[in-house]
């Protein structure tokens, strides 16, 4: 037992001496997400169209619930004068309208397969895919091993912050871009 301590004790610490040397070689930087995402135009003009995609279902389950209460109160005004079978038509047509709305709000808002998360991966995969790979980039120019978003830094030295080469190469990106689609 003692030789089994012993060598446990003999490979932690040379596995933490090799992990100290290995260290000493690895660079890393960090950069801010948000600051790059609220500095990086497509991201911006994704937002609005996010918004007006929001904004245009709003509409529509506001027509839905006009169209309901409309309904509703049709037959509460109507329903002294309807015949028992009318009624239960009625009572029906509302009872079906609701579930419509009820079903067209659950597609829309359901976080896995809802039209609003279809919508934000429509409008974010493209975004991240190009901010990861200048990200990348920006690394492999200057020879960082490990890139961290700050929200999981406690500390780091402004040294290493490569957020604002990050945006200056989207920026070059974004012109690129522009020049070659003629824009």
């Amino acid at each position: 037992m003692t030789r089994c301590r012993m060598f446990l004790v003999a490979l932690s610490l040379a596995l933490v001496g090799m992990g100290s040397s290995a260290g000493a070689e690895i660079k890393l930087g960090y950069i801010d997400s948000q600051k790059i995402l609220d500095q990086y135009k497509p991201y911006q003009d994704a937002l609005r169209e996010f918004s007006r995609y929001e904004d245009e279902l709003g509409r529509e389950i506001s027509t839905m619930r006009n169209e309901l209460a409309k309904m509703q109160e049709t037959y509460e005004r109507q329903s002294l004068l309807l015949s028992d079978k009318r009624k239960q038509e009625e009572q029906q047509a509302i009872v079906k309208k609701q579930q419509e709305m009820q079903r067209f709000v659950q597609e829309a808002s359901d976080p896995q397969r809802g039209s609003l998360a279809r919508k934000t991966a429509e409008l974010s995969e493209p975004i991240i895919q190009t901010v990861n790979e200048i990200i990348k980039q920006v690394a492999e120019d200057e020879g960082f091993d490990f890139v961290l978003n700050t929200t999981a830094l406690a500390y780091a030295k402004e040294a290493h912050d490569l957020t604002d080469r990050v945006i200056e190469a989207l920026t070059k990106d974004l012109e690129a871009k522009a020049k070659e689609s003629g824009q």
